[in-house]
C-alpha cells in the first residue's frame, strides 16, 4: 500500500474562518509504501464482518502530490464494546454496561444481564423475570410462586411433624425422633406392658389384651372361653385352679375337675369329688368314688338289707322308704346342703364362706370387677354399672365424656391434659398452662390464635402478629401494623421502622433514643442533652474549639507555632522592648524595667541608686562606666589634639562596628522569626542590652556596651 504523508492548510484568504471554510489544501511532506492495521480502542473489540472506511477527506483537493490518495481502505468488521455477558436478554451499550431487556436489570455488576423477581425467592434463585428456581433439596410451595419449602423422602418418614429443610424433620409436640424406626413416635408418660403407644400420653393395647384403668392404665389377656376354673394367663391361653386340668387338653378351653381315685360308676362333679350314676350310690363316706347299685328304687345313704328294703346308715334319717338324708346339726344354711351327718357341703359352683362350716356363697373363678358374684360364674353388676364381660363391669354415663373416660356413674374423669368443664359435667376442656390470650385453648398447650395474632412458641400465648419486624415500635393487635413507642416515629417510606425523636434536633451527634443524643467522634455532651461540642487536646488557650482539634484564636491572638496551633498569644502591633506582650497592643515591663517617658511599648531599666556622672544605668540595678568622655583643654579656645584623636578613633570605631551591628540586627530578627519570642531584645546605646525571660545573669555573664 502507498501511503502519502501531506499537511493541511487552509487557504491563505480565509484564515479567520470558523465554518464551512471550503476544501483544503494539502502538501505533500513524505511518500512511503506501508502496510496499515486499524486498532480498536480499549474495551471494544472487531466484529468478523467486512466493512469499507472511507477516508474523512473525501473529495478534498490534493496539491502537487504525485500520486493519487486512496479514497478508502478495506478492514475487518468494525468496533464494537466489549462487556463481560450481557445474554441474550441484553445488549452491550459501552464498555462493560449493558442496556438490559425489560425484566432485568445490572445493578450488581453493570456488565451483566441478571432476571428481577417481584418477590424476593425464598430458598431458591430467580432465574428469569418473576420466575424462581428452588435449590437443591426445594420445591415450590403450592400456594406461592416464590417460597420454596423443603423436600423430605420417604426415607425420611415426616409423619407427626414437619420438614424444616432438606432431609430434616421436626417432630410435633408431645412427638420425638426415632432414628432406628426413621420417624416421629408418640411420647407416654405412663406405658403398660402389652401395649403401644399411638399418640402422645395414649396407649392402645396389643391384640387378645383389653384396657382396664385401676390405679393405672393396664392391659389383661382375654380367653373367649372365660377360662371356667382358672385364669387367663395370655391370650387363649387359661391356667387352671388347683384340681382341675384343661378340657380335652386344649390350653385355650376351660378346666374340668380331676378326682383320685377315678370314680368308679359316677363322674367327677369337684376335685376329688364323684357323682354316682343313676341308680348308684357312693359306697361310704370313706370311698365315695365308689359307687355301688342301690335297691330298686335305691337306698339313698343307706345299704339293701334286704330286697326293695333300705335301711339308713348311722346318722341318716330315712325320709322315704328308698331314701335316707343325713342328719346335719345345726342345719346347714344357704347354698349348701347336709351331705353327710353333722357335714354340710355347698351346692355346686358354691363355696364355705370364710370361718363357716355350715354357709355357702356362689363362686366366681375370675373377680367380679364392679359387681358381685350372684351365682356360679356369674356376676352381677352394681347399680350404675353395665357388664362388659362375664366378671368385668364397667361404669355408665347417661352420655359420652368428651375428651375424657367414664369412671363411676355419671362420673367422668378428664384424660391427661384435660380438666373438667365448669359448665358440663361430661366435657372435658383441653389445659394451656400459658394464657392464650387472643385466642382460644383447642388441645393441651395448643392455642389456636384469633384474626390478626400468632403464637411466637408451639406452646405460647397469642400475640398481635406483624408481616414485617416492628423496630422500636410494637404490633398493633388486629391490624398487623406497626405503632411507634413513645417518643419514636415512622421512619418516611416505612411501615415498621420507627425512629427516636429529639427536640431540639441534635448538634454534631446523632439521636439514638427519644431526647438522647449520641455526639460524633471528635465531640463531647455539653450541659445541653441536644448539643455536642468538639474537644481540642490540648485545650485551647486564649482562643476557642471549633472542630475537633482545631482551635480558632480570639481577636488580637495569633498561633504562631504550627507545632502547637492550640497555643495563641497575643499580638501588639508595635514592637515591645525589654517588655513582652500578654494582651492585645499592650506591652508588659520585665522585672526591673519601667515605661520610658511618652512610650508604651519600649521599658528602660531602673537603678534605685543614681548612676555617678560618668555612669550609665544599662541594667536592673546595674550601673557601667562610659566607654569614652570628651577630651579638652585648659584653654577656651580651638580643640585639643586629645580631642581630634578621639573623635578620630570613635569614628573608626563606628565604621568597625556599623557592619557588625547591621549583622547582629539581621541575626535577631532571623532569631526572631524562628523562635516566635514573646519578648524582643533591645540594643540601645543608652540602655545597654537586656537579654529576654532573664531575671538572674550567670556569674560569668556581663553587660556592657557594645556586647
Amino acid at each position: 500500500m502507498r501511503i502519502n504523508v501531506v499537511t493541511m492548510r487552509k487557504y491563505q484568504g480565509l484564515s479567520n474562518c470558523t465554518h464551512d471554510c471550503g476544501p483544503l489544501v494539502l502538501r505533500p511532506i513524505k511518500q512511503s509504501h506501508m502496510s496499515e492495521e486499524l486498532v480498536c480502542c480499549a474495551g471494544y473489540e472487531r466484529s468478523q464482518e467486512k466493512y469499507v472506511k472511507p477516508y474523512p477527506l473525501l473529495g478534498t483537493r490534493i496539491a502537487d502530490s504525485p500520486s493519487p490518495l486512496p479514497l478508502s481502505l478495506s478492514c475487518s468488521g468494525e468496533c464494537l464494546p466489549k462487556c463481560h455477558d450481557c445474554g441474550p436478554n441484553g445488549k452491550c451499550l459501552s464498555p462493560e454496561v449493558c442496556l438490559c431487556d425489560q425484566g432485568y436489570n445490572n445493578q450488581q455488576n453493570r456488565s451483566v444481564c441478571q432476571p428481577e423477581c417481584s418477590e424476593q425467592c425464598e430458598n431458591g434463585q430467580c432465574v428469569a423475570p418473576d420466575v424462581c428456581q428452588c435449590l437443591e433439596g426445594y420445591r415450590m410451595r403450592n400456594d406461592s410462586r416464590s417460597i420454596c419449602e423443603p423436600i423430605c423422602s420417604d426415607i425420611n418418614d415426616c409423619t407427626n411433624g414437619h420438614c424444616v429443610a432438606p432431609e430434616r424433620c421436626a417432630c410435633h409436640t408431645g412427638y420425638e425422633r426415632n432414628e432406628t424406626l426413621g420417624k416421629c413416635v408418640p411420647i407416654c408418660q405412663h406405658k403398660s406392658e402389652h401395649s403401644d403407644c399411638v399418640a402422645p400420653n395414649k396407649l392402645r393395647c396389643h391384640a387378645g389384651y383389653e384396657g382396664h384403668w385401676d390405679n393405672h392404665y393396664r392391659c389383661d389377656p382375654i380367653c373367649s372361653s372365660g377360662c371356667r376354673n382358672g385364669l387367663c394367663l395370655e391370650p387363649e391361653r387359661c391356667a387352671c385352679n388347683v384340681g382341675f386340668v384343661h378340657v380335652n387338653n386344649r390350653i385355650d378351653a376351660g378346666c374340668e375337675p380331676v378326682c383320685q381315685p377315678a370314680c368308679i360308676n359316677g363322674t367327677c362333679a369337684a376335685p376329688n369329688h364323684c357323682r354316682c350314676q343313676a341308680g348308684h350310690v357312693p359306697l361310704n363316706s370313706s370311698q365315695a368314688h365308689i359307687c355301688t347299685p342301690s335297691c330298686r328304687q335305691d337306698c339313698e345313704n343307706g345299704f339293701c338289707n334286704g330286697p326293695g328294703r333300705c335301711e339308713c346308715h348311722e346318722g341318716y334319717a330315712k325320709l322315704s322308704p328308698h331314701r335316707c338324708t343325713p342328719i346335719c346339726h345345726p342345719a346347714c344354711g344357704h347354698n349348701a346342703r347336709c351331705t353327710a351327718p353333722n357335714t354340710c357341703s355347698c351346692e355346686e359352683g358354691n363355696v364355705l364362706v370364710n370361718g363357716s362350716s355350715i354357709h355357702c356363697e356362689p363362686y366366681c373363678s375370675k373377680s367380679c370387677n364392679n359387681g358381685i358374684c350372684s351365682s356360679p360364674e356369674v356376676c352381677s353388676c352394681l347399680a350404675g354399672y353395665e357388664a362388659v364381660t362375664e366378671s368385668y363391669c364397667e361404669p355408665k354415663c347417661r352420655r359420652s365424656c368428651i375428651y375424657g373416660r367414664c369412671v363411676g356413674p355419671d362420673l367422668c374423669r378428664c384424660f391427661n391434659g384435660h380438666r373438667p368443664s365448669a359448665r358440663d359435667p361430661f366435657v372435658c376442656e383441653p389445659i394451656c398452662s400459658e394464657p392464650c390470650g387472643h385466642g382460644r385453648c383447642i388441645a393441651p398447650e395448643i392455642c389456636e390464635c384469633d384474626p390478626g395474632y400468632a403464637k411466637r412458641w408451639p406452646s405460647g400465648s397469642c400475640e398481635p402478629y406483624c408481616t414485617q419486624k416492628c423496630i422500636n415500635s410494637r404490633c398493633e393487635g388486629g391490624t398487623g401494623r406497626c405503632r411507634c413507642y413513645e417518643g419514636y416515629q415512622l421512619r418516611p417510606g416505612s411501615n415498621s421502622i420507627c425512629d427516636p425523636v429529639c427536640t431540639p434536633s441534635c448538634k454534631y451527634g446523632n439521636c439514638v433514643e427519644p431526647n438522647s443524643c449520641e455526639c460524633w467522634q471528635g465531640y463531647e455532651d455539653t450541659k445541653l442533652h441536644y448539643v455536642c461540642a468538639p474537644i481540642c487536646r490540648p485545650a485551647c488557650e486564649n482562643g476557642r474549639c471549633t472542630a475537633p482539634g482545631r482551635c480558632e484564636c480570639n481577636a488580637g491572638y495569633v498561633a504562631t507555632n504550627s507545632s502547637a496551633p492550640h497555643l495563641c498569644y497575643a499580638q501588639c502591633q508595635e514592637r515591645c522592648i525589654n517588655a513582652e506582650c500578654l494582651r492585645p497592643n499592650e506591652c508588659a515591663c520585665l522585672p526591673g524595667y519601667t515605661l520610658v517617658q511618652g512610650s508604651s511599648t519600649e521599658c528602660a531599666p531602673e537603678c534605685s541608686q543614681p548612676c555617678d556622672v560618668d555612669s550609665v544605668c544599662v541594667a536592673p540595678e546595674i550601673c557601667e562606666q562610659r566607654p569614652f568622655r570628651a577630651l579638652t583643654t585648659g584653654g577656651a579656645g580651638g580643640v585639643s589634639s586629645w580631642t581630634m584623636l578621639g573623635l578620630a578613633v570613635l569614628l573608626c570605631l563606628l565604621l568597625v562596628m556599623l557592619p557588625v551591628l547591621l549583622l547582629r540586627e539581621y541575626l535577631q530578627r532571623r532569631q526572631a522569626r524562628r523562635d516566635k519570642q514573646r519578648v524582643h531584645l533591645i540594643e540601645n546605646p543608652s540602655y545597654g542590652v537586656c537579654l529576654a525571660a532573664s531575671d538572674e545573669l550567670p556569674g560569668d555573664q556581663e553587660i556592657g556596651l557594645g556586647d
